[in-house]
């Protein structure tokens, strides 16, 4: 049975639990006799439960160790903290934390999740118990509750499991809440850019394209300059409030590490990197906790994923594959920048959801001379969800002794141009015309007919793109009235 009083140490005041054992030599007399009475300077109250421990006061003796806790009004409040599939519970008063991650709900709607027991408890400090909990299983609760008890008896382990399973599992069933759209948000919010043009906030960017066009080696500096916190190449930045994590499938650690040196080296970039880097070997979906718990312990704001048809994991037609992967990316609830392949006929590889999935789409394309230490490449912008289509986007990668340098190009100076609409290709071949040009001259010189050039002419002049000169030459507008190349 239990005998519970109050005891004062220092300036702090206690609650002592003393176990008592029936039998026991110390409690030989009548429970009634036992109650209410002091005995040097502590009160005691019997409980109505029995125990197969002796304690008494704060001192050991033959049958048991004693327990001395801070007089609280409950021991066993708690609190939980956490989201998308990771939590954290603790009571304070109990000195007991748990961790429950990696959850996932079967056909029939049972919940199973990894747990983990720690205690700093004076009695049992340390790691208690892990294992798969079935959160919804009595049975499964019971048992563990069992086990928790062989390595610590004082707890109230029923009480504390049944609160561990019912807290989480409201969580992890109600998901995000709902919320009233009032037609008040800030629209300009909305548009905020983690690197200017290419992330947005808390979006998936992908880019893609054949081999070797310099597709990674962009991410890498993006990560680089978003890491540090710096504009460069015509690319704004918005200061990260926490880091960057590059996911690999491709290549490993060595490269990866030799390429970011050989970037900051080419910004001239002082002190050490905070990239983080992880070689993944499971596809996005399967690793997904272990991945949510690194953006959690170390505050991600951006994660690079290369690429994207190896962190899927599976036939990239299937559509349930690319979801779950797109899906597992969205819990994350951080920005993202995808790299992607394309296929024999040049075009993404695999199912069309990786393009519907994404916020922003980029082709990357290059122009590469054999025995050139340099690739220059551009970025087609393919889709954006809430403005226009921005014009292509050209940037040299240039090798250096151990160094490269990314620099801004304009794609109108580049062999990339015909990578360029019809419409800004005419222009940018009427701009080195003043007195402008036939509807012939343009034809031949674009390898198009005459009736695709007069159309795009035609719709060029209507939205006052174009001019018609009196010899029926035609040239462009203005060029201070052109929209600035420069984003």
């Amino acid at each position: 049975m239990h005998l519970h009083g109050a005891m004062t140490v220092g300036d702090r005041k206690y609650r002592c639990v003393c176990l008592l054992r029936y039998g026991d030599p110390m409690i030989s007399k009548r429970r009634n006799s036992l109650s209410g009475k002091k005995e040097n300077g502590l009160k005691l109250r019997l409980g109505q439960d029995q125990s197969t421990y002796c304690h008494h006061r704060h001192k050991n003796y033959r049958r048991g160790e004693s327990i001395l806790n801070q007089d609280t009004p409950n021991q066993h409040e708690f609190e939980i903290s956490g989201s998308s599939g990771i939590y954290h519970l603790s009571w304070p008063e109990l000195h007991l934390d748990v961790r429950v991650d990696r959850i996932k709900e079967s056909s029939d709607h049972e919940v199973k999740g990894e747990v983990q027991f720690t205690s700093s408890r004076p009695t049992s400090a340390g790691h208690l118990r892990s294992g798969r909990l079935n959160l919804t299983s009595p049975a499964a609760r019971n048992t563990f509750g069992k086990a928790l008890s062989s390595r610590d008896s004082e707890v109230d382990w029923d009480r504390v499991m049944e609160q561990l399973c019912t807290a989480v599992l409201d969580k992890w069933r109600h998901g995000s809440p709902v919320v009233v759209l009032d037609g008040k948000v800030d629209v300009t919010a909305q548009a905020k850019w983690l690197i200017d043009p290419i992330v947005q906030l808390h979006n998936p960017t992908l880019i893609y394209g054949p081999g070797s066009t310099g597709k990674s080696w962009f991410a890498q500096y993006l990560a680089v300059l978003a890491d540090h916190g710096m504009n460069h190449g015509g690319v704004s930045v918005e200061p990260l409030n926490g880091r960057v994590l590059y996911l690999d499938w491709e290549t490993d650690q060595q490269e990866i590490g030799a390429r970011v040196t050989m970037i900051r080296k080419g910004l001239a970039l002082d002190g050490e990197s905070r990239i983080l880097y992880k070689s993944m070997n499971q596809g996005l979906a399967n690793d997904i906790e272990s991945i949510r718990s690194i953006v959690a312990e170390h505050n991600i704001s951006l994660v690079v994923i290369d690429s994207l048809g190896s962190a899927c994991m599976g036939e990239p037609e299937s559509a349930e594959v690319v979801l779950r992967a797109f899906g597992a990316l969205r819990s994350l609830n951080v920005s993202s920048l995808i790299i992607d392949h394309t296929n024999k006929e040049k075009i993404l590889f695999g199912s069309v959801y990786k393009f519907n999935s994404a916020r922003m789409v980029f082709l990357c394309v290059k122009d590469q001379q054999e025995d050139q230490n340099k690739i220059v490449f551009g970025l087609l912008h393919k889709k954006a969800n809430n403005f226009k289509l921005m014009r292509p986007i050209g940037f040299e990668l240039g090798f250096g002794d151990g160094f490269v340098t990314i620099t801004r190009r304009d794609v109108r100076d580049t062999p990339l141009v015909e990578h360029m609409n019809m419409k800004d290709r005419i222009e940018n071949l009427l701009k080195n015309t003043p007195g402008g040009m036939s509807v012939t001259d343009i034809a031949e010189m674009l390898d198009k007919t005459e009736s695709h050039i007069r159309k795009e002419l035609s719709e060029g002049k209507n939205n006052g793109r174009f001019v018609i000169l009196g010899n029926k030459q035609w040239a462009n507008r203005a060029w201070e009235e052109e929209e600035s190349w420069r984003i």
